[in-house]
């Protein structure tokens, strides 16, 4: 066996009479250390699971789902039982000796018989959990590059186990070693560094911590003109390999103490090299539990096929009852919707929602009379819970939904809270109000103009029923949508009041409008941090299981660099709304930010295939996949743009100039680029973050400091002033941001009022754990300096 295998741990091995290698090819060696040979691979795969599950243990069905979850129960189990029949007489054959049972089989239980194998994955975890460091060395630079159980991909559950093992160990393996670096660095012993972040960086070329710590260790010892070859050779590996540059951990290792002028070439995007740990934070709504409502568009039976909009908005209504009165889980309309005719089938709904229960109809309408059938279906055994018909006139639809609500309740089981008293709505008035709101609903603000068409219709609406708080609350969001999208007809400082009048006067007559606080959230400027979360926390209160203020929410803690947070939430919103574009595509962008670029774009790409249409989609799918490093996605999608039109085709031929940049070697393009925001710079006297962050994407770090810090900010705090959403606010804070290599940046967040929010709240940014200089005392110092411009006005 290799030395990984034969020093397992001298307390472990002294006992064990197997010794077994899971990293690299599995391998079982007798007492005598020869080889056993394991015929089965399920057999071999079976030995190693056991050895690394607590105590050594493991239920009977727990092994036989894992292997053989796609048979039979009886199958699987007798599988199981051939499996430790081959496994018994291996060890029988091996240990010279017969009838020694090394395996204790109940009928519910499968375990390892204490002390019997010694296993190079538990030596190496008590190794990097001790004091010891040329033992961890040795057995890091034993083990290579290897995977654990390289020769064992069988696939289905196990393959999954085999994944999340292999996450887990190599964490362990990145968290031990830099602890073990730390505490060498400390006490000057740069000869442990070195053999550290040697085996470190066998196992893991592309290892930051190891490259830093291995240039740091090079120059406390004058080997400066080794440290900058090291940190070429690193540049040009990473080039070639995942094609980004070095990021802030080895810029930094690089300029200490003497070392600043070593550094040649841009400093580029990198993923952050260690995981910040959870903060504590407003939680996320409750998780989905075993309650699970589609409400489908009911069908339009009617001899008008014009009232198919109405059939969606009387089928939404009930949807909206249903999910206020009860507090279960709801899929969104933006979701649920999307399954019509055909396409209803129970099997192929409730897979995609995830529903377990699905309410759907159809509306008859003729003239002012109206029937409605409804019938709750119970998913897994597609049984009919409930269903009835419901004859009325136009005038008595509202007591007809809530009949329906109310008994969608009963048949799962649950108390419909009452909503607040509503003024029944005229019929034409009413059928203004779904039309607004289904363009609220289907649409997109920042790439559409829906919501700046249904700002008029919800005018008419509360016109003629002013005490209507579900009018009130949607004409607040419309108006607030309208006006942080830019393209609003009227003067900022008016729009705003609109935007106010409606939020306070839903409020008023129906304390329970979340969207009525998540417009009012939209108008707060974007430096008001600590406002905004205030109001978008009252949202999530009285509407925790909303999409969109759980959207919202995601969105506040992007902007705030707190991008595990933000992905939390964007998930929870894309549980109730998972077929939404907006929020699948926020999700996507997140996962990007917490440093899973692979995921990232695969999303991206899975997102523009099923919305070609989409046009911030694609935006987004071509700047990620041209920043990020994958051309070759990039390439295969720009082809796309030329379908677009308008507003949409411009941005995203800016879009495509941009990457263009990214992607050219030509130094005057890249220079041509920065004088364009130089420009505007010079012309707003501010620049977004997205444009500052970009400079650093194609090669010019140095000069997305000079425009950071020439900017004016103080607008974020000036509540009157125009927008200052600050497109992609977080980007800056990304573990891609060249700005986060150097404590000067701190200054540039203390005057986007980010360095008081999070000193007031302790609601630190992830990269307060990774950034090369310390963090927290830089903004502590920074927000105890005073106010930044601008901010006084807030205090």
């Amino acid at each position: 066996m290799d030395a990984v295998t034969t020093d397992l741990g001298r307390d472990v091995a002294a006992q064990a009479r197997f010794g077994v290698q899971l990293i690299g090819p599995f391998r079982l060696s007798g007492p005598d250390g020869s080889v056993l040979p394991v015929q089965g691979r399920r057999t071999r795969a079976l030995l190693a699971t056991l050895l690394l599950a607590p105590q050594q243990s493991m239920g009977r069905e727990r092994l036989a789902g894992l292997f053989w979850g796609d048979r039979g129960d009886a199958q699987a189990r007798a599988s199981l039982r051939q499996c430790l029949l081959e496994l018994r007489g291996v060890l029988a054959a091996g240990s010279g000796t017969t009838g020694e049972d090394h395996l204790i089989a109940t009928r519910e239980t499968v375990a390892l018989a204490p002390g019997t194998f010694a296993c190079d994955v538990l030596a190496l975890r008590v190794a990097l959990g001790g004091d010891e460091w040329e033992r961890v060395a040795g057995l890091i630079d034993n083990a290579g590059t290897a995977p654990l159980l390289q020769d064992l991909e069988l696939g289905g559950a196990f393959g999954e186990w085999l994944e999340v093992t292999r996450a887990e160990i190599d964490a362990r393996i990145a968290d031990g070693l830099a602890r073990h670096l730390a505490v060498r660095e400390s006490t000057g012993d740069g000869a442990a560094v070195k053999a550290l972040a040697t085996a470190w960086l066998r196992r893991d070329p592309l290892s930051e911590p190891a490259v830093a710590a291995m240039i740091r260790a090079e120059i406390a010892t004058g080997a400066r003109a080794a440290a900058h070859i090291r940190y070429q050779a690193f540049r040009d590996l990473l080039a070639a390999e995942i094609g980004v540059a070095p990021g802030p951990l080895v810029d930094a290792a690089l300029r200490t103490e003497a070392g600043a002028e070593l550094v040649s070439g841009a400093v580029q995007p990198q993923p952050a090299p260690v995981a910040a740990p959870p903060q504590q934070l407003p939680p996320p709504p409750p998780s989905i539990g075993s309650l699970v409502l589609a409400v489908l568009a009911f069908d339009n039976h009617s001899a008008d096929p014009d009232l198919a909009e109405f059939c969606d908005g009387v089928s939404e209504e009930i949807q909206r009852t249903v999910a206020r009165g009860t507090g279960i889980a709801v899929v969104a309309r933006a979701s649920s919707f999307q399954f019509r005719g055909a396409d209803k089938s129970i099997a192929k709904v409730s897979s995609a929602l995830g529903a377990s229960h699905l309410l759907d109809g159809s509306v008859r309408r003729s003239g002012t009379r109206l029937r409605i059938t409804a019938e709750l279906v119970e998913c897994a055994s597609h049984r009919a819970v409930w269903s009835e018909r419901f004859d009325g006139s136009l005038e008595d639809i509202f007591a007809l939904q809530d009949s329906i609500a109310e008994q969608v309740a009963a048949a799962l089981q649950l108390t419909l809270v009452p909503r607040s008293a509503t003024p029944p709505l005229e019929p034409a008035t009413y059928e203004r109000f779904l039309r607004a709101r289904g363009l609220l609903a289907d649409g997109d603000a920042q790439f559409d103009n829906t919501a700046l068409e249904a700002v008029p219709l919800l005018e008419a609406v509360t016109s003629d029923a002013p005490d209507h708080a579900a009018a009130w609350e949607l004409l607040a969001l419309a108006r607030a949508l309208v006006l942080r999208s830019g393209r609003s007809p009227q003067p900022f400082a008016e729009a705003r009041e609109a935007v106010v009048t409606a939020a306070q006067k839903a409020l008023k007559l129906d304390p329970r409008r979340g969207g009525a606080y998540r417009a009012l959230a939209m108008l707060e400027p974007w430096g008001h941090h600590a406002v905004r979360e205030k109001l978008l926390l009252q949202a999530l209160e009285v509407a925790p299981r909303d999409p969109a203020a759980l959207t919202d929410m995601s969105n506040f803690c992007w902007g705030v660099g707190r991008f595990r947070d933000a992905l939390a939430y964007a998930e929870a919103a894309c549980e109730l709304n998972p077929l939404m574009p907006a929020a699948r595509l926020h999700a996507a962008q997140m996962r990007a930010y917490v440093g899973d670029y692979d995921t990232s774009i695969s999303m991206l790409e899975e997102l523009h295939l099923r919305w070609p249409q989409n046009a911030g989609i694609l935006m987004t799918l071509l700047n990620w996949s041209g920043s990020l490093g994958y051309p070759e996605v990039y390439y295969r999608h720009i082809g796309a743009i030329d379908r677009f039109e308008g507003w949409q085709a411009r941005d995203l031929a800016a879009v495509r100039a941009y990457v263009e940049a990214v992607f050219s070697k030509d130094i005057n393009v890249k220079q041509t680029r920065a004088a364009r925001y130089r420009g505007l710079l010079e012309k707003t006297g501010t620049i977004t973050l997205s444009l500052v962050t970009g400079l650093g994407f194609i090669g010019l770090p140095d000069e997305a400091f000079e425009l950071a810090e020439r900017a004016d900010y103080s607008h974020v705090f000036d509540p009157s002033g125009p927008s200052p959403s600050l497109f992609y606010p977080g980007v800056a804070l990304g573990p891609w941001s060249c700005l986060l290599s150097h404590p000067r940046f701190v200054r540039v967040c203390h005057r986007l009022g980010l360095c008081r929010y999070w000193q007031e709240t302790g609601q630190w940014p992830d990269c307060a754990a990774w950034v090369p200089f310390d963090f927290k005392s830089a903004v502590r110092r920074t927000a105890e300096s005073g106010p930044a411009a601008g901010e006084q006005d807030r205090r």
